[in-house]
Formats: C-alpha cells, sequence, structure tokens
C-alpha cells in the first residue's frame, strides 16, 4: 500500500504546490514591494552578511545606520557614511574604503558610540582625543561580553557582526535606549 502512494508522488507534490502558489496569490504589489524591501535587509543581515568571511566598511556603514535607526533610511555608501559622520558615529579621520575590510577597532567604536556606551579613565580620556579610541572600544565591549578578546586591527568576520549586533540591540533594549511612543492602553 505503502509503495501505491510513493509510485505516485509527482500528482500529490505538484497538487500541493499548485495550492500554494493560489494561496500566496492574494498579496498586493503594495505588500508585495513592502516585503521586498524587509526580505532585503534581512537577507543582508542574516544570510549574506552571517556568511560573509569578513565584513567591507560599506557593509558595516549599512549595519549600523540599521542598529542606530532600526530601518534602512539612505540609498548609498556616500548617504551612509555622511550620515555616521554627522552623528559622530565614524570618524574621518579613519578614512575607511567602501571596498576595503573593516577592523574590530572601528566596529567596536561605531556601536559604543550607537549604544551610548561611556567606557572607562582610557576610553575617556584617549578615545576622546582619537588615541586608541578603536583600541579602548574593543576592551570596553570585550568587558561587556558583546565582542570576544582579540586585536582592534583584526578584520571582522559577518558572523562576528551579527552576533555583536545581536548583543548590541539587547543591550540598547535593556537600558531603554530605543525611543517608543507611550500608549494609554485604558483610552478608549
Amino acid at each position: 500500500m505503502l509503495f501505491k502512494i510513493m509510485a505516485k508522488p509527482s500528482r500529490a507534490i505538484m497538487l500541493l504546490l499548485g495550492l500554494g502558489v493560489m494561496g500566496c496569490s492574494q498579496i498586493t504589489r503594495v505588500e508585495q514591494a513592502e516585503q521586498g524591501e524587509r526580505n532585503e535587509l534581512d537577507d543582508f543581515l542574516h544570510l549574506h552578511l552571517q556568511q560573509a568571511p569578513m565584513v567591507t566598511v560599506a557593509e558595516a556603514y549599512r549595519a549600523m545606520l540599521y542598529l542606530a535607526d532600526g530601518e534602512e533610511k539612505y540609498d548609498d555608501f556616500a548617504a551612509r557614511e555622511a550620515a555616521l559622520f554627522q552623528r559622530g558615529i565614524a570618524r574621518p579621520e579613519w578614512k575607511l574604503q567602501p571596498a576595503a575590510c573593516i577592523d574590530r577597532g572601528s566596529v567596536a567604536y561605531m556601536v559604543c558610540k550607537i549604544c551610548r556606551i561611556r567606557g572607562g579613565v582610557n576610553y575617556t580620556l584617549f578615545g576622546g582625543m582619537g588615541i586608541g579610541d578603536r583600541r579602548y572600544a574593543v576592551r570596553e565591549l570585550v568587558y561587556r561580553r558583546m565582542l570576544s578578546e582579540g586585536a582592534d586591527y583584526r578584520y571582522l568576520s559577518g558572523a562576528e557582526m551579527v552576533s555583536l549586533m545581536a548583543k548590541a540591540d539587547a543591550y540598547m533594549a535593556e537600558r531603554g535606549l530605543y525611543q517608543e511612543e507611550s500608549v494609554d492602553i485604558m483610552q478608549r
């Protein structure tokens, strides 16, 4: 009996595929566009970045702005870079190129700025002057168990970036750093 059912699996599979396609056909173009934008960002974070052996400056800037804003507002590298410079999250003195791999120290510094982590004495004194800013940012994130031990000049892998973003997101949520609209649930 089982053999007879398995002998014609193509009809059952085609029927299931047909029902699945018909069930998905009622999504409007606007919903598809919104899902496409969301899927593109999700694909970037969870598929592309997770599997990247090293993260480029352009990818890191995109990820940091997503961490800071919770959405993707900028379309190109120049706009992202300008936004990061203007907010003081990244420093123009670093002279990072979009296609170059980014180091752990630069990302750690940006995460500290986004998460409003003040750091210790060395980070405050020397980091504010630009001397060892990235080095002490790495040490601060290691201390907070957001980043693994390692040199600040080492390149960052995609998996490390995704892990760091998840920990930074949890840190921000725990500290109430996300802006939320207050909702009165007693209102009728």
